[in-house]
C-alpha cells in the first residue's frame, strides 16, 4: 500500500514545479503518520487486539502458593498482596483496570512501571521505617522516561523520571517531572537485551502500524471527497497565487463529499483535466487491508480466528482459547510472575517456597457440558475429591469428602510396604503374605 501511496505522489510532484508552494505541501500531507499510542489505538484491529490480551490478562485471578517439602503446593489465603493484586489496587483504581493498564503498556512499551507505595512510620523524628505496601499505583510507560548508564562493558544502573500526569498537579502549576526511586518501583520489561528499558509493539512494528494508519486515512479521504475528480487542471494562462486558490476552493465546494458524487465536470475555455488518482480497485485495497489486518494480528500474536469470524481455522472455542494461551499469553505471563515475586515477596518468603501465579483455568472455561464432563473425569480417575470436584463446578461441599476409587485396582504403600485391596475384607488393609495352598487336593 505505502509503495502505491508513493508512487502516485511521485507522479502527481512531477506535475508541479519545486518552487510551487503546492508541491511542497502535498508531500506534507503524503508523509506518513507516526506510529503513537493514540494514534495505534485508532486502528480497529490494534484496538482488537489489545482488548483480547488485556482482557484475557485482567479476569485471571493472582493467587499465592507456598511449595511445601514434599513437593506440594498450599494455596495462602488472605495474604493482603492478594487484595492488591485482584481488588482494589489503590482506593480510587480497582485491580483489574490496572492490570488492563500494565498488559497495555507491555504491549505497546515493552516496559510497566508500578509505584509501590508503602507504609511509612517515623522513629525519633529522623528515620523512617517502611511496612507493607498500601498501594500499587500504575504509572504510564509513556510519561515515564529512562536514562540507563553502563560501565563500558554492562548496564548497571539507571535514572527514572516520571513527567507529570494528566490533570492539574496538587503542588505545581505548571507541568513538571519527578525523579522516581528505583526501589519504589514494580519493573516488569520486554527486552531481553537491556534489565531497564523494554522494546514494544510501538517499535518493533513501526512499519506496519505506519501503514494501517496510511491506509486509514486513505480511505477516510476516499469517502469524504466522494466521487470527486482527483487530478490536475492545467491552463496556459499563467494564474495568480490567489487565483489558485480561489479556482481549487471552487472545485473542491462543487466536486467533494459524497452529496456531490457523479456530478459531471464542467471546464471553461482553455483549461485541461488530468486524473492522477488511483481507484481502490486498481491498488487492490481490499487485498491490501487484508493483508495488513494478518500482519498485525501477527505482530500481537493473536490468532486472527479471535478477530475475524472468517480465518477461524480451530474446531471448537476451547482448542481456540488453548492456542491463544500457550503461545500469546503464557510469555506475558511468565514475566508478570516473575516480576511479582522479585518485588512483592522478601528474601525470607522467596527461601520458604512462596510464589504467585496466574490461574489460567478462568481462561479455559467451556461449556457446561465440557466442564462437567472434565470434572468428572478426574473425580472417576480418582485425582480429584468429591468436593474438590464440586469446587470446580462452583458447588458447595459435602461433610465427608472422599476419593472414588474403583473395586478393580490394588493400593500399594512404598512406605509401609502394605496392599489395600478395595475388593477384599471390606477394603482393610493385608500386609503382604505368602499364599498358602490348599491342603485338600484338587478335583
Amino acid at each position: 500500500m505505502s509503495n502505491v501511496i508513493t508512487r502516485a505522489k511521485d507522479s502527481f510532484l512531477g506535475l508541479f514545479e519545486k518552487r510551487d508552494m503546492t508541491a511542497e505541501s502535498i508531500q506534507a500531507l503524503t508523509k506518513s503518520a507516526p506510529a503513537t499510542e493514540e494514534s495505534v489505538m485508532t486502528i480497529p484491529t490494534v484496538a482488537t487486539c489489545m482488548d483480547i490480551i488485556t482482557g484475557s490478562m485482567a479476569q485471571m485471578p493472582v493467587h499465592l502458593y507456598l511449595e511445601t517439602e514434599d513437593g506440594s503446593v498450599e494455596k495462602i489465603h488472605n495474604d493482603y498482596r492478594i487484595k492488591l493484586l485482584n481488588d482494589q489496587s489503590t482506593p480510587n483504581m480497582n485491580a483489574i483496570n490496572t492490570r488492563k493498564l500494565m498488559v497495555k503498556d507491555y504491549m505497546l512499551h515493552g516496559e510497566v512501571f508500578i509505584d509501590m507505595q508503602k507504609e511509612k512510620s517515623v522513629i525519633d523524628d529522623d528515620i523512617t521505617v517502611h511496612g507493607n505496601i498500601k498501594k500499587l499505583v500504575h504509572l504510564p510507560a509513556k510519561n515515564v522516561n529512562v536514562q540507563a548508564y553502563h560501565d563500558g562493558t554492562d548496564l548497571v544502573s539507571a535514572d527514572f523520571t516520571l513527567t507529570t500526569l494528566e490533570g492539574k498537579n496538587i503542588f505545581f502549576k505548571q507541568k513538571q517531572t519527578t525523579d522516581l526511586n528505583e526501589e519504589d518501583l514494580l519493573r516488569i520489561l520486554n527486552n531481553p537485551l537491556n534489565p531497564y528499558q523494554g522494546v514494544g509493539i510501538l517499535k518493533r512494528g513501526e512499519q506496519i502500524l505506519s501503514q494501517a494508519l496510511d491506509e486509514m486515512e486513505y480511505t477516510s479521504n476516499i469517502y469524504k471527497n466522494g466521487a470527486m475528480p482527483t487530478g490536475v487542471l492545467k491552463t496556459n494562462a499563467r494564474l495568480k497565487q490567489s487565483m489558485i486558490d480561489r479556482l481549487r476552493d471552487a472545485w473542491a465546494s462543487l466536486y467533494s463529499g459524497v452529496r456531490n458524487s457523479a456530478k459531471t465536470v464542467i471546464l471553461e475555455e482553455g483549461m485541461e483535466y488530468e486524473k492522477v488518482s488511483l481507484n481502490p480497485d486498481e491498488i487492490q485495497m481490499h487485498e491490501t487491508k487484508q493483508g495488513t489486518i494478518s500482519e498485525i494480528c501477527k505482530l500481537f500474536g493473536v490468532p486472527e480466528s479471535m478477530v475475524s469470524t472468517a480465518a477461524n481455522k480451530y474446531g471448537s472455542i476451547e482448542q481456540n482459547n488453548l492456542h491463544f494461551l500457550k503461545h500469546t499469553l503464557a510469555p506475558i505471563i511468565a514475566d508478570f510472575e516473575n516480576a511479582y515475586n522479585q518485588y512483592l515477596l522478601t528474601e525470607k518468603e522467596k527461601k520458604e517456597g512462596k510464589f504467585f501465579r496466574f490461574d489460567t483455568s478462568e481462561l479455559l472455561r467451556t461449556t457446561e457440558k465440557e466442564k462437567t464432563e472434565a470434572v468428572g473425569l478426574g473425580l472417576e480417575k480418582g485425582l480429584l475429591t468429591i468436593n474438590e470436584a464440586r469446587y470446580k463446578l462452583d458447588l458447595p461441599p459435602i461433610e465427608d469428602d472422599v476419593f472414588m476409587w474403583g473395586l478393580e485396582h490394588a493400593l500399594y504403600n512404598p512406605k509401609t510396604k502394605q496392599f489395600i485391596v478395595p475388593n477384599m475384607d471390606g477394603g482393610t488393609t493385608n500386609l503382604k503374605k505368602e499364599v498358602v495352598a490348599d491342603d485338600e487336593p484338587n478335583n
